[in-house]
């Protein structure tokens, strides 16, 4: 399972005007309640436990708490784009203003950190965040999540470009 097929536009939080990170916390629990059929209470709690551990944060104003749940059937997700940046109490004290909260069933834990890797890979792209950022309406932030990669095609110094196995084979003189 990918965590963008887990967001739809009623799932995007747009232009929130959280100013700290606890309201932004409780409106991501509201939206996780309710698509979970969990207690707003309970998804709250469960997120305030897992970032007292630490701030999920990685790097380029991205925030990501979220949380393994025993009663939890299926996961769920809410993406919050900020109004303006807000400390999200990380060890650089750095800011955040695109945040991705997920609960997800605890027995899943090996597929959720799969598919939290395979997320950040693909949409902590510079160019990707700008414009998520800048989006007017949730269908646009989504639309911009789901394309494919711009991204520059893999550069290796002191090579032209990739060359088929065999090409190269002969190339090295592998075997």
């Amino acid at each position: 399972m990918e965590i963008l097929d887990l967001l739809h536009p009623r799932d995007i939080l747009l232009r929130d005007p959280a100013q700290a990170k606890r309201p932004l916390l409780g409106a991501i629990a509201r939206q996780l309640s309710s698509r979970t059929g969990l207690s707003f209470v309970s998804v709250l709690s469960a997120l305030l436990d897992r970032e007292k551990l630490g701030a999920t944060y990685i790097g380029q104003g991205i925030g990501l708490p979220h949380a393994m749940l025993e009663r939890l059937r299926e996961p769920a997700a809410v993406l919050a784009i900020l109004q303006q940046p807000i400390p999200y109490h990380t060890p650089h004290e750095q800011s955040v203003d695109v945040v991705l909260g997920v609960v997800w069933p605890r027995e899943g834990a090996t597929d959720f950190l799969n598919a939290l890797a395979r997320f950040c890979r693909q949409r902590s792209q510079p160019q990707v965040l700008k414009k998520v950022r800048g989006a007017a309406s949730a269908e646009e932030v989504l639309a911009h999540l789901s394309r494919p990669m711009d991204a520059a095609p893999l550069s290796i110094p002191g090579l032209s470009s990739l060359q088929p196995r065999a090409q190269a084979a002969e190339r090295w003189g592998w075997r």
